[in-house]
């Protein structure tokens, strides 16, 4: 008799019978794990100043770049070019912060976030807004597309 008086307790609760269960949490999708060790490699690329991987992380058919109220469309030798050469050099400091992961299709992948960019000695870094469109060439994720726009 003494379980009488726990069913009808339960079955008075509001919403005690048909509490739903919690919703199993989303796996992530394969194409975000691999851009977050993009991403990682990315990040190791710029603070070594490594130029020739930095470079290699494009898509061979080129990249669109924007950001700032502009936008163009570099070729691939173009983009190894600006690496190699004299206006581009390597940050003082460099880390992602925020990034956020976005599934385009099973070899794409939006990433969206903020990056500081180390200025020089005795300079604040810069915080830039952060969008890049990676997708799957030969294997692997390259850079297809690139929004940097510095803070106001």
């Amino acid at each position: 008799m003494r379980l009488f008086p726990l069913l009808a307790l339960a079955l008075a609760a509001p919403g005690f019978a048909q509490a739903p269960a919690p919703a199993p949490a989303a796996a992530e999708a394969p194409i975000v794990a691999e851009a977050r060790s993009f991403m990682a490699g990315y990040e190791r690329d710029l603070i070594a100043g490594d130029r020739a991987a930095i470079a290699a992380r494009h898509d061979r058919r080129g990249a669109w770049r924007l950001g700032q109220g502009e936008k163009s469309f570099l070729s691939w030798e173009a983009i190894r070019a600006h690496y190699a050469g004299p206006r581009w050099g390597p940050p003082s400091g460099f880390v992602w912060r925020e990034l956020s992961y976005e599934p385009a299709g099973p070899d794409s992948v939006v990433v969206i976030g903020l990056f500081d960019w180390g200025a020089g000695e005795g300079r604040l870094p810069v915080t830039y807004s952060y969008t890049g469109l990676l997708v799957r060439q030969d294997g692997e994720l390259r850079i297809r597309l690139e929004d940097e726009s510095a803070r106001r």
